[in-house]
């Protein structure tokens, strides 16, 4: 469905109108909590603290995650360039990931949402699932299994690259890591020279490997699993969430899921007038909507 046979003209350029500053400040602020988190840590050091400051930190990661998905639809920022770099030094490499082939991937998920040819199609089709198996999937996310399996996939994939001559292979392997090792790199120098080097691994590795992944998992989950998947209007699902949830699990208003599949040139920051709009223009009987992350996964464990 067209985004034009849904709302008017002067609404959708409402809801396309970009605001860089925003994002600005959303990456500036997601790192200073991350680096706020490792410092009090370091200063108080406790296993209650340290478990409170992963949870922030993991959070913070996928907050990062979301602004690299914002910029692949070109929403970070409206100069292409500025968009494309501050998306891979800000937010993707740090947490091993990275825009340019994301983007290609990301967007044939959007056109071919929930049919055979959608990229994404494996995270929702096997629900629902038992509240056992949920269970199971959980437990590998908090001990870090997931994460080492995630990991180990995509170097994997780094390291079967072809090329013409191995010269050539080594090169295109060392350009496909170099933005992570860099960022990486100096992560690790800032937090060893102003904090002690063990926080880099506390503070910033293990919540990617078990908080975030548990993140990614609901998310994935809540955003298509177990929808009736007729029309434009419920095979992607929003989700509504307290004010602490969307902090700790679904940053920059992720949950609209909705709404971004409809408006796809609408930055994250006016999803939740596009919600409000769509219930203007009658649309809510249509709309796949839940009301809480514990409703949604209680659809998905009915199986």
């Amino acid at each position: 469905m067209k985004p034009s046979e849904i709302l008017n003209q002067s609404q959708l350029d409402e809801l396309r109108r970009k605001n860089d500053f925003i994002n600005i400040f959303s990456i500036l602020s997601n790192w200073f909590q991350i680096f706020l988190s490792m410092y009090l840590y370091f200063l108080f050091p406790s296993a209650v603290l340290f478990i409170f400051c992963l949870i922030v930190v993991g959070s913070r990661q996928f907050a990062l995650a979301v602004l690299m998905h914002e910029a692949s639809h070109n929403l970070l920022f409206k100069n292409r360039k500025l968009n494309d770099f501050i998306s891979q030094w800000f937010c993707a490499y740090p947490i091993f990931s990275d825009t340019t082939p994301y983007r290609p991937y990301h967007l044939a998920h959007h056109r071919f949402t929930e049919t055979k040819n959608d990229p994404d199609l494996s995270l929702s089709a096997p629900f629902p699932i038992t509240k056992v198996s949920l269970v199971r999937k959980i437990l590998r996310d908090i001990t870090g299994l997931t994460g080492l399996r995630r990991y180990g996939i995509a170097f994997k994939s780094i390291f079967r690259t072809e090329a013409e001559t191995p010269f050539r292979r080594i090169i295109l392997i060392v350009k496909k890591l170099r933005g992570f090792i860099i960022t990486n790199s100096l992560l690790l120098i800032f937090v060893s020279t102003s904090m002690h080097w063990s926080i880099f691994f506390l503070l910033w590795w293990v919540p990617a490997f078990t908080y975030y992944s548990l993140i990614v998992r609901i998310r994935n989950i809540a955003e298509h699993a177990v929808t009736p998947g007729e029309n434009d209007f419920n095979n992607t699902r929003t989700t509504k969430a307290s004010l602490l949830v969307r902090y700790l699990m679904v940053p920059h208003h992720v949950n609209y899921h909705l709404e971004h599949h409809l408006f796809t040139r609408c930055p994250w920051y006016n999803l939740p007038k596009a919600h409000e709009m769509l219930k203007e223009n009658g649309f809510s009987d249509k709309m796949c909507v839940e009301n809480s992350y514990f409703s949604v996964l209680k659809k998905a464990t009915s199986g």
